[in-house]
């Protein structure tokens, strides 16, 4: 059996590229033609011009035969006739338009009669795209809520819907050396999206109550949009991590390397503000590393109470939180960081806790994150809608 995919990047190499033996991936994206249609777009807008054509990356279009039995994507809709399905995180289709607005009433009214969500829409409800496949039940919730506003296409893009968490592999639990401090760790590109800001002034208290030492793998990336991080106080950031003698950071490291890390960390941590999954938490669970995040979208699901710990705050519909920083010194920026601290309080304050939840962890990726599980599903369903046996 021959299985197109388009992407490869992290999420393909984790939920389709290879996952199931026996079968032959393709790259397919050379066949696609909203993938030279992107490219056009983009040097056009790089060089301050309008684009030719409406168009969005998450699109696939035949320009000739694939020569596949089925293709895979990653948040994609296909306007082809091969039999399709897509693995998606938060809400299809995913276009630009879609992302930005589905929180909002008054946006899905107007998308509700926007031609390129109907057409992704008429695409999903066609013979040949057989699945959705949803990263979690918040990602399904999201998508059944959207589909509220469409009721024309509501039944079956429902039928079609089914949650596969991403596949992790499990270690063998290693008990922690203890080394006279707690080894804590923050592994995260999105340094201020993911809460980093907030944790380190939560730390800078902690620290004066409990031996810690934190690692950090983060880029510090200015992500667009992100209140009060701008070029130069990036700059001034970076700047004071490098004079931390109880701060290790590592803009970048090999995937290894930082596993290496996980494995001997004593808690990991995770305060974020936006994530529509959180991969790190698999990868710090899966080498027995709980970890202490917020309760944003899938977290509740892959971080639950008996291997982890949650901070408690308010979320919207969608599972988000019901507001974030607006500013660098915002009041709600000041009270995730005051909450971290309690929490880390707690939690350090029953060191045998992190030992307990550390094991647990592990079990609980082997029970849910099973490689040859996860695996032994996509086999099922590729067989089941390519028609191969």
């Amino acid at each position: 059996m021959k299985i197109g995919y388009t992407g490869n990047n992290y999420p393909e190499k984790r939920n389709i590229i290879d996952r199931v033996s026996g079968v032959e991936y393709k790259n397919i994206s050379r066949y696609n033609f909203y993938a030279y249609l992107n490219r056009i777009n983009f040097w056009l807008t790089q060089r301050g011009r309008s684009p030719l054509f409406g168009s969005d990356y998450y699109q696939y279009q035949s320009l000739f035969p694939a020569g596949v039995d089925g293709m895979h994507f990653f948040n994609s809709v296909s306007y082809s006739n091969t039999p399709w399905i897509t693995t998606f995180e938060t809400v299809l289709p995913y276009f630009n338009k879609m992302k930005s607005g589905f929180k909002q009433d008054s946006t899905l009214q107007m998308l509700t009669v926007d031609p390129f969500i109907h057409r992704a829409m008429d695409a999903m409800v066609q013979p040949n795209c057989k699945v959705l496949l949803a990263l979690s039940q918040s990602t399904k919730d999201i998508q059944k809520a959207v589909l509220q506003y469409f009721p024309e296409y509501k039944k079956i893009i429902s039928s079609k819907i089914q949650v596969l968490h991403p596949p992790q592999q499990a270690q063998m639990y290693q008990s922690r050396n203890w080394e006279g401090k707690y080894k804590l760790l923050f592994v995260g590109r999105a340094f201020y999206r993911k809460g980093g800001q907030e944790m380190i002034h939560a730390l800078e208290t902690l620290r004066k109550e409990f031996p810690i030492h934190l690692t950090m793998v983060s880029s510090l990336d200015v992500e667009s949009g992100w209140p009060g991080i701008d070029s130069k106080q990036l700059k001034e950031d970076q700047e004071w991590l490098r004079q931390q003698d109880w701060i290790t950071w590592h803009e970048q490291l090999p995937n290894e390397k930082v596993l290496e890390l996980i494995q001997e960390s004593h808690l990991g941590l995770l305060p974020t503000w936006q994530d529509t999954y959180g991969y790190s938490v698999l990868e710090m669970q899966a080498n027995g590393c709980p970890v202490l995040t917020t309760g944003i979208r899938s977290l509740p699901e892959i971080n639950p109470d008996h291997c982890g710990w949650r901070i408690n705050h308010t979320t919207n519909d969608w599972g988000e939180w019901e507001e974030i920083p607006r500013s660098r010194a915002s009041e709600v920026s000041q009270r995730l960081s005051e909450v971290i601290l309690e929490n880390l309080r707690v939690i350090l304050s029953n060191p045998e806790e992190l030992e307990e939840k550390g094991q647990r962890a592990v079990e609980r990726i082997q029970k849910e994150h099973d490689p040859k599980t996860h695996a032994a599903r996509l086999s099922e369903i590729y067989h089941a809608v390519f028609h191969q046996k």
